[in-house]
């Protein structure tokens, strides 16, 4: 298929399953819906990049040419392409998450239990239309056999599979301090992919800074995440996985307890920040 016929056709079924679909909803709070419209990205499965990540992550991160070939069946001089897409998280749960100072409020930890939930339905619902179509695809993160958790000595937690970077390849959005993807539409966000026998390009004008949207990478200024960590697990030096996992973990009792579902959830610095809702300017900063 075309490129651009390809994009408009993924984009606009993403979308209408975000707008459409009953699980992207707050179903035991308010019933409003827990993520605004999408924001969808490209790039080749065999972008370079994805090569530099066995350095950067580790050698166990998946190229796209990988993960596919290892779940589906295609000829190895298939094209490949990824499609990443980002959930910007509703504005009245970031407002509400903003207002808290040690805790996730209710309709945040609500979003991360039945949000994650409906991430991986669209995911799969995306793979399943792509199979319609005459395409192969499969979601990395969702296939058992190859997606692993992995406590690596050189980075701490990470996966075989990083939605972050993937998401970064697609020129959706470069890191922060916080090591969150700050995007056009802000950093409280989830993020899924899909990998698919389609020929993509890479964009050409994907920055080559990873801290490019970051007022503290850029200018030395505002570091409002760090204030919001209650763990103080981000500082000068970056964000400690292990410190941030442990206070992020420690929450389950308190979700439990004071909102009635089990999960773990925080949250605090993706929220009543400058990069909350898109890539931040100097006059946020000051």
């Amino acid at each position: 298929m075309e490129q651009d016929a390809f994009k408009e056709l993924v984009s606009f079924e993403i979308e209408r399953f975000v707008q459409e679909d009953e699980s992207n909803r707050l179903e035991l709070l308010d019933n409003s819906q827990i993520y605004q419209k999408s924001l969808v990205g490209f790039v080749s499965g065999d972008d370079s990049i994805f090569l530099q990540l066995k350095t950067v992550i580790g050698k166990f991160h998946l190229t796209p040419r990988e993960a596919l070939t290892k779940i589906c069946q295609v000829p190895r001089d298939s094209s490949i392409g990824v499609i990443s897409y980002i959930l910007p998280i509703s504005q009245a749960t970031r407002d509400q998450n903003a207002s808290m100072a040690d805790k996730p409020s209710e309709r945040w930890a609500h979003t991360r239990l039945f949000g994650q939930q409906f991430n991986d339905k669209l995911q799969l619902h995306v793979v399943a239309f792509l199979e319609q179509q005459g395409f192969v695809a499969c979601a990395p993160d969702l296939e058992k056999s190859i997606f692993k958790q992995i406590m690596d000595k050189k980075v701490g937690w990470a996966s075989t599979w990083s939605q972050r970077h993937v998401a970064y390849a697609a020129g959706l959005g470069t890191f922060g301090l916080s090591d969150g993807l700050i995007t056009p539409v802000g950093k409280a966000h989830r993020i899924g992919s899909v990998v698919v026998n389609q020929q993509l390009d890479s964009l050409p004008d994907r920055s080559e800074d990873i801290h490019a949207n970051c007022t503290y990478f850029q200018t030395g200024g505002c570091m409002a995440c760090a204030r919001r960590c209650p763990a103080g697990a981000i500082t000068e030096n970056g964000h400690d996985k292990n410190k941030c996992g442990e206070f992020v973990f420690s929450q389950t009792d308190y979700i439990r307890e004071t909102y009635g579902i089990n999960m773990y959830a925080c949250g605090l610095c993706q929220t009543g920040v400058p990069c909350e809702r898109g890539i931040p300017v100097k006059k946020d900063d000051e």
